[in-house]
């Protein structure tokens, strides 16, 4: 029988094979991606993959140490499909930082296991209560307490007012603010004349406004969906309401200043995220990626960019283990973001500045920049 036996150099070009993708394996690092590519939210996980991919690109393209490789699992838009999305990701143990969702509910149902596994997890969602879950946990924007905050203190030091209505829709996100803005008031001696609520998807808001008009308000604090912001800028106008109306980010963008008109002159927002308002080098980021995917970036593509920057920042200062990463971002120092110049405090915020802008002529003009 003839037994055949390898040549040293079919030997040597398999062993050379073998320590060639080690050594590839070795200069790429894994960071998972939890996010609803299916769903209601199918919109949002869109903005997050664009952003995140024009990431990618950027940190390969400059790349000196490891690169990184995205790794997709999609939630499907509901809590049972985040929990078993990030499961699959931690379960690699390859995968050293997540880039997670940013509906909070999600990330609250995920973050027993990103505790369990001890991975960081970086998030776009306000809540505080998803930092507070886990010290893995890492919030790439501002709490909502600090924007309540913000707006407390903006009405009683610039506005000078004491007498407040607040209105809101009544679901998950805004009405969490809306109960911080009252309670920040309260803590200013300020008690909130109206706090009355909207149903999701509202375009009559004459009973809500009628409220504020029988009361001595001279700020009304709206908060609510940029689909209903257009509507209602346009009913508080019509009613002849006399008020300082201040909205956050949703009512401050352009679908929703061109439905109002004339009605949003004078409207006061709050946003982290305006380019026009910030550097030319957020500016041209807003520019490529609108030249790239053919729409606006908003700030959810600004976070869940800057996301992987920060982590691949982590990775250069800690290294590229789990802990390594979590170690870096907890030592980041005004991180220059597209949106933010990053600092994760003892409760892992990232972001401690707002822009108010001022609505003139149909579009955002800085009135203040307010930091922490």
């Amino acid at each position: 029988m003839k037994i055949y036996r390898p040549s040293s150099f079919a030997t040597g070009a398999v062993l050379a094979l073998v320590f060639l993708t080690s050594a590839v394996q070795a200069q790429t690092v894994k960071v998972g991606v939890q996010l609803p590519l299916t769903g209601e939210r199918a919109d949002v996980g869109k903005l997050m993959q664009n952003a995140l991919q024009m990431a990618l690109d950027k940190v390969n393209a400059g790349a000196k140490g490891p690169k990184l490789e995205l790794v997709w699992s999609d939630d499907a838009s509901t809590a049972d499909g985040s929990v078993k999305a990030l499961d699959k990701l931690v379960h690699d143990p390859q995968v050293i930082a997540i880039a997670g969702e940013i509906n909070s509910p999600l990330v609250l149902a995920s973050a027993p296991i990103v505790d369990k596994e001890a991975v960081p997890y970086l998030t776009g969602g306000s809540s505080p209560r998803t930092t507070a879950a886990s010290k893995w946990i890492f919030r790439a924007g501002a709490s909502d307490t600090v924007l309540a905050g913000f707006i407390a203190q903006f009405i009683v030091d610039d506005l000078k007012a004491k007498d407040v209505a607040i209105l809101h829709d009544k679901t998950g996100v805004h009405n969490q603010r809306a109960g911080f803005v009252a309670d920040t008031l309260k803590e200013k001696g300020i008690v909130a004349s109206v706090n009355a609520t909207w149903s999701p998807g509202d375009k009559d808001f004459a009973a809500q406004i009628g409220q504020v008009k029988a009361s001595n308000a001279k700020v009304l604090v709206a908060l609510g969906e940029t689909a209903e912001g257009g509507a209602f800028l346009k009913q508080v106008k019509s009613s002849g309401l006399q008020v300082q109306v201040i909205g956050h980010r949703d009512f401050g963008v352009k679908p929703v200043l061109d439905e109002a008109g004339a009605a949003a002159e004078g409207t006061l927002i709050f946003t982290e995220y305006a380019p026009a308002l910030m550097s030319p080098a957020t500016q041209t980021w807003a520019a490529d990626y609108k030249k790239r995917f053919g729409a606006d970036a908003n700030v959810i593509a600004a976070q869940y960019y800057d996301s992987l920057l920060m982590i691949a920042e982590a990775i250069k200062a800690g290294g590229s283990t789990r802990a390594g990463v979590k170690t870096g971002l907890e030592g980041l120092k005004a991180f220059k973001g597209i949106m933010a110049d990053y600092t994760f405090d003892a409760n892992h915020n990232g972001v401690h500045r707002f822009f108010v802008a001022k609505v003139s002529g149909g579009k955002l003009t800085l009135a203040k920049t307010v930091t922490e």
